[in-house]
């Protein structure tokens, strides 16, 4: 799509990969997309040389961004925005593909259930969250703004949780707004995964939303995005001691919101 533009495939699908994800490195994108790990190097380092990317190190591992800096970055992301959109389904997950569900160590199936089951026990724990919604779309949909609120679980068997979140949201009008939410968590040991659905049409209808799978000792990411109508929907888990933190992604043809939760 854009290779006519930027006489290169590799920079199309970088560029995408990071407006999908926000961060890439060249290990990665070489697994992913099945190319050449050198040509995909240089083509890095040319794009941070014309200050369109940055990069920093995470370990030894070299880890690139968008420069916001960069005088046209707004003007690129909503273009990455309408590539993304008119990708084939198969093609858009392939974007955002973070769990790795080839053949397994026993060990490292192990560690992965561990990390999958000290989550399910941290959820059971949440009792308040803070969270904030931001839009990069030009059309006002009345994403921007931050709410807090209590949650209340409810068990229902070993593998399934109830919230129920109840608080106020502040938009962009700096009103208070009641708010009210119930989320399904199901938890499935034969595949590894935590289902996470939104039931504002009530349990027997749920609105779903994506799987989620350990990704390191203290994350989960999803197994891929959720196709919606046109909408992407995907998200990300971090836990600890403090508390949980989920961020959600939704990409659309009218939509590019994040969502970021704070439970404690």
């Amino acid at each position: 799509m854009f290779e006519v533009i930027f006489g290169n495939k590799s920079v199309e699908k970088i560029l995408i990969f990071l407006f999908v994800n926000g961060k890439c490195y060249g290990a990665q994108l070489q697994r992913i997309f099945s190319l050449p790990l050198t040509p995909l190097q240089k083509v890095l380092i040319r794009l941070e040389e014309g200050e369109l990317i940055s990069s920093h190190y995470e370990g030894k591992t070299r880890v690139y961004h968008f420069n916001q800096g960069f005088a046209l970055m707004p003007e690129l992301l909503d273009l990455l925005k309408k590539a993304y959109t008119l990708l084939p389904p198969d093609e858009k997950r392939l974007f955002y593909t973070t769990c790795d569900y080839g053949k397994q160590s026993q060990s490292s199936a192990r560690r992965k259930m561990s990390t999958l089951l000290e989550f399910w026990d941290r959820l059971s724990t949440v009792k308040k969250l803070t969270f904030s919604a931001q839009s990069q779309s030009k059309e006002d949909l009345g994403w921007n703004g931050h709410g807090t609120g209590e949650v209340t679980v409810t068990k229902e068997g070993s593998n399934l949780l109830l919230f129920s979140e109840k608080g106020f949201w502040k938009g962009k009008c700096s009103q208070d707004i009641n708010f009210a939410n119930v989320f399904r968590w199901t938890l499935d040991k034969v595949s590894g995964t935590i289902t996470l659905e939104h039931l504002r049409r009530g349990p027997s209808n749920p609105v779903f939303l994506f799987h989620l799978a350990p990704s390191t000792q203290h994350s989960l990411s999803s197994v891929n995005s959720h196709l919606c109508g046109g909408d992407s929907y995907m998200g990300q888990v971090h836990f600890d001691r403090s508390g949980l933190k989920l961020s959600w992604r939704v990409i659309g043809p009218t939509k590019n919101e994040e969502m970021r939760y704070s439970y404690v």
